[in-house]
């Protein structure tokens, strides 16, 4: 892949058409011209979207990222974190064909596989195949009925991902998700804690 980069004034003048399309009634449409030509009005460069990605998350986790290898790449979705480089590739159409809110959560998803492969103790873990976050799971049985938000993600969002519903991608999808360690069972805001409060 190669990395695709935007001058900050390019997506200034981007944003500001991006905000004019998204008001409009015919924004599908737009979008899909926007697309036929392989457009991409706003791509958010790597170190800014970590900033986005993690503000407000502990420092550690912060210090963790700041020097995360993240570049941007010529597709209207998708990417991912690649371990054998230890590196983010998010697809640069984000902004544009979704939205500007969701370029922030695909980043902090990424970036937690990241936190999850640079941890010293949560790579510990990784490399075991997660026994702590799997006793951390079965334990959060017992607490789930009180946890109505994560209940219905687990069931309702999660669970219908298919082959994506794994350990690895549960482990960065819970701190992109839910900031609040009170929305989840005991058992997996404890073992999350010092991601998400640290």
């Amino acid at each position: 892949m190669k990395a695709l980069r935007r001058a900050d004034w390019q997506n200034r003048l981007g944003g500001r058409l991006l905000d004019r399309i998204e008001a409009s009634p015919s924004a599908s449409d737009y979008k899909a011209a926007l697309w036929r030509a392989r457009l991409y009005l706003v791509v958010t460069p790597g170190p800014e979207l970590v900033r986005a990605a993690l503000d407000g998350f502990p420092p550690a986790v912060r210090d963790l990222c700041a020097a995360a290898p993240f570049f941007r790449f010529a597709a209207r979705g998708g990417g991912g974190f690649y371990p054998d480089r230890n590196e983010i590739w998010l697809a640069a159409g984000v902004e544009t064909y979704e939205s500007r809110a969701q370029v922030v959560l695909s980043a902090r998803h990424e970036l937690f596989h990241y936190v999850c492969w640079n941890h010293p103790r949560y790579r510990a873990d990784e490399d075991r195949d997660f026994p702590a976050l799997r006793r951390a799971i079965a334990e959060s049985r017992a607490d789930i009925g009180s946890r109505t938000r994560y209940r219905e993600w687990l069931l309702g969002s999660f669970m219908l991902q298919g082959d994506h519903a794994n350990i690895v991608e549960y482990f960065a999808d819970i701190p992109t998700i839910f900031r609040d360690p009170s929305e989840l069972p005991r058992s997996i805001a404890d073992y999350f804690a010092p991601l998400i409060v640290g």
